[in-house]
C-alpha cells in the first residue's frame, strides 16, 4: 500500500491569510517522525487535514535538507545516524512550520530502524 499524505487545514489558512492580509507564510523548520501511522491490523491510516499533531511522535527536529522537485513541490529529509532509535518502527511523519503548526502529514507502513543511517522524506506539494 502506497503512503497517504495530505496537507493540512492549518496549512491552507495560512496560504489564504498570506495571500489576503498578512502575506507572510511561516517557513518550513522541524520533521517529526511517529509510531501511529497504521491501525492493528497494520494497515496505513488515512490522515486528516483537520489533524493538528501526530498520533504518537517520537521524535521532532530541524531537517536535515531540502530538494526542489517541480515548481510545486519541495521535498524535505530528516536522517537518524546509526545509533539513533535502534528497534523503533516508523509509520508517520510530519512537517512542522517556524510557528510550531503542522503542514503535512504522511502515513505510511511501518518501518523499522536498524544500526544504519536512515533517511525519512516528506513532500510539501501543491
Amino acid at each position: 500500500m502506497a503512503a497517504r499524505n495530505c496537507i493540512t487545514n492549518i496549512r491552507r489558512k495560512k496560504m489564504s491569510e498570506a495571500a489576503h492580509t498578512t502575506g507572510r507564510l511561516a517557513k518550513v523548520k522541524w520533521i517529526a517522525l511517529g509510531s501511529g501511522g497504521v491501525n492493528g491490523n497494520r494497515e496505513v491510516i488515512e490522515p486528516l487535514p483537520a489533524n493538528t499533531k501526530l498520533k504518537n511522535e517520537v521524535v521532532r527536529r530541524e531537517y536535515t535538507s531540502s530538494t526542489k522537485k517541480s515548481d510545486y513541490c519541495y521535498e524535505y529529509e530528516i536522517r537518524l545516524s546509526e545509533l539513533e532509535f535502534v528497534g523503533t518502527y516508523f509509520s508517520e511523519m510530519a512537517l512542522i512550520d517556524e510557528d510550531g503548526d503542522v503542514i503535512a502529514f504522511s502515513n505510511f507502513l511501518e518501518k523499522g530502524k536498524d544500526e544504519t543511517e536512515v533517511s525519512f522524506f516528506i513532500e510539501d506539494n501543491y
